[in-house]
């Protein structure tokens, strides 16, 4: 079979000088870009899989903690050229021991015979994992191995790839196994869609461990020869200027980001700055890994498109770890659709347009349906497979599909293996609420995220979309927007990261938050919070933990102190109607 593994092995003996990744330091003029080959990727690899191999079984998990960089790319080829399963992670900040309690999380899972990283973060990590009694080793400091017996694994479809945990916005992370089988469809799947050439350059912030960042960019530029150019996402969120820089200067194809990112870019860089830029050769800007915002899609191509950006390179997509990454897009070269529907409609899981003056929602369509994949949309009470027109959760069986979750067979079981009230099935049961429209996929929100109210459906990120247009101090900042139990039904509480620390103009903003969603959503919002920044808790992948923000909210009404809680959520002033019951 041919795979990413074999993949990386032939460009290396084809053309061992190609630029494999660069990665672009945070500012310019502050050091020098590092450029990986194929040649010296290959080279390297082979002495980590022969180090490995000389002290770990076949299927050996090795978990990989490496900063932003192209050593990363050097500790995942050596495992896949061991045969072992790679396990990208978030590297701990020092002494974070929220940080670290989640790594512990993922070592309780994966078990791990060995972490690799580099050389400047292997002393602290041997410290701080000691109590795991795992090998920790640089793949940069001194790591030998005799590699005149080396050959490549031998894998099938089947053969698991790597574990891609999940970030964790809802629940504690699970490892989702990846195989080469799903990898390869997976990655196939993503360059039709974009019509990508072999030899394609690609650029991304994301952090390596995501799947938007390791698969959309890092392996598909080693699968088909080409060449990512990384940053960290330090570095974009200091300047977002940067990111489309790179762009620029590295004649890039495609760049993936979450919503929040063009958004971040149109307020944070000026007309006249844009215009420095050339984004002609830009081709394809996936928008995914949250809800895609018709207005921010639009002040995007206002404010770039007069440097050059493409009417039709912004794409709408849909996926999850699940598959690998991706589950459909918008195809390059056309343009994203939207539609606006009728808002009371849509809270009875029906889309349909609007007649007269009714309330709208605006929906932007995540691309085609699904192709490569079999796709129902489903009432995820009744399991009845339901037709065009009619919401209900987005069911997947295909090739991407993958193999589970690492070690959680019950997990597994009611994931990925769904049938459908007549008997279909398995299929991979997303979690996501969607519907299928002129041959359109929509996504209107997640299962065990909705607020229902009086049998209404309201989204959270419609709420929290819609408050940072209610007043100029509320355009920064995270949402966190969730229902509580409150005198034997549901109550909306939204809580928000404020820079303020004015009471009185926190009692404004929390009046005009109260009234304007209330108004907005048709029902009453009972509870709304400031907290200061970095108080609205988000996964690793920067996805809002709805849930445990809800979790921590509840706790303090229940006589905790939020700040005995999570030391960095201070509540800094709160408008309170209703309270939750106790």
């Amino acid at each position: 079979m041919n795979t990413l593994t074999s993949a990386i092995h032939q460009h290396a003996t084809a053309a061992p000088d190609a630029e494999a990744a660069i990665y672009v330091p945070d500012r310019p003029g502050s050091g020098t870009e590092t450029v990986l080959t194929y040649g010296e990727l290959d080279t390297r690899a082979r002495v980590v899989a022969a180090w490995l191999r000389e002290r770990y079984p076949a299927d050996t998990r090795v978990l990989l903690l490496y900063p932003a960089g192209t050593e990363f790319l050097v500790g995942f080829t050596g495992c896949l050229y061991a045969g072992m399963l790679p396990v990208p992670a978030p590297l701990p900040a020092a002494n974070n021991a929220g940080q670290l309690a989640r790594l512990d999380r993922i070592i309780a899972v994966a078990e791990p015979s060995a972490v690799l990283t580099d050389a400047a973060h292997l002393e602290r990590l041997t410290g701080e994992l000691a109590h795991t009694g795992l090998t920790c080793a640089a793949t940069d400091g001194g790591i030998t191995g005799d590699v005149s017996s080396w050959r490549l694994p031998e894998v099938t479809p089947d053969t698991p790839a790597f574990l891609q945990f999940t970030s964790g916005s809802t629940t504690d992370p699970k490892g989702v196994v990846v195989s080469h089988g799903n990898l390869d469809h997976n990655l196939a799947l993503m360059k039709a869609t974009f019509a990508l050439p072999d030899g394609m350059r690609l650029a991304s912030w994301l952090p390596h461990y995501h799947d938007m960042g390791l698969i959309v960019v890092l392996l598909m530029a080693l699968r088909h020869g080409g060449r990512a150019s990384i940053m960290s996402p330090t570095g974009f969120l200091r300047d977002p200027f940067r990111w489309l820089e790179v762009i620029d200067k590295h004649d890039v194809h495609l760049s993936p980001a979450p919503n929040f990112a063009y958004d971040l870019c149109v307020r944070r860089i000026d007309a006249d700055r844009a215009r420095e830029l050339d984004l002609s050769r830009w081709r394809v800007a996936i928008n995914g890994a949250e809800p895609v915002q018709r207005g921010t899609m639009a002040a995007f191509q206002e404010r770039f498109g007069p440097a050059g950006l493409g009417e039709h390179v912004q794409c709408p997509c849909y996926g999850m770890a699940e598959v690998g990454v991706f589950i459909t897009g918008t195809p390059a070269g056309t343009a994203a659709t939207g539609r606006a529907v009728a808002a009371e409609a849509l809270e009875r899981n029906e889309f349909i347009t609007p007649n007269g003056d009714e309330p709208v929602r605006s929906l932007m369509s995540s691309g085609v349906t699904p192709r490569g994949f079999g796709t129902l949309v489903v009432d995820p009470e009744t399991l009845e497979a339901l037709p065009e027109g009619r919401i209900g959760e987005i069911w997947l069986r295909g090739p991407s599909v993958a193999l589970g979750y690492w070690q959680d067979p019950d997990t597994t079981a009611a994931t990925f293996g769904g049938y459908t009230a007549d008997g279909r099935g398995p299929y991979l049961r997303t979690g996501d609420l969607g519907v299928l429209a002129e041959d359109r996929l929509y996504i209107t929100g997640r299962l065990n995220e909705l607020i229902i109210i009086h049998g209404r459906n309201l989204y959270p990120h419609d709420l929290e979309h819609h408050l940072r247009s209610l007043h100029p101090a509320l355009a920064d900042g995270l949402t966190a927007a969730f229902a509580v139990p409150c005198q034997g039904t549901e109550r909306i509480v939204v809580v928000h990261e404020a820079r303020a620390d004015d009471r009185e103009l926190l009692a404004e903003l929390g009046t005009a938050v109260k009234a304007g969603l209330s108004t907005f959503a048709d029902v009453s919002v009972a509870n709304v919070a400031f907290v200061g920044r970095g108080g609205i808790r988000r996964s690793t992948s920067g996805k809002i933990r709805r849930r445990y923000m809800r979790q921590l909210f509840m706790a303090a009404e229940l006589g905790a102190h939020w700040e005995d809680l999570e030391p960095a959520v201070r509540i800094l002033y709160r408008i309170r109607a209703e309270l939750p019951a106790r």
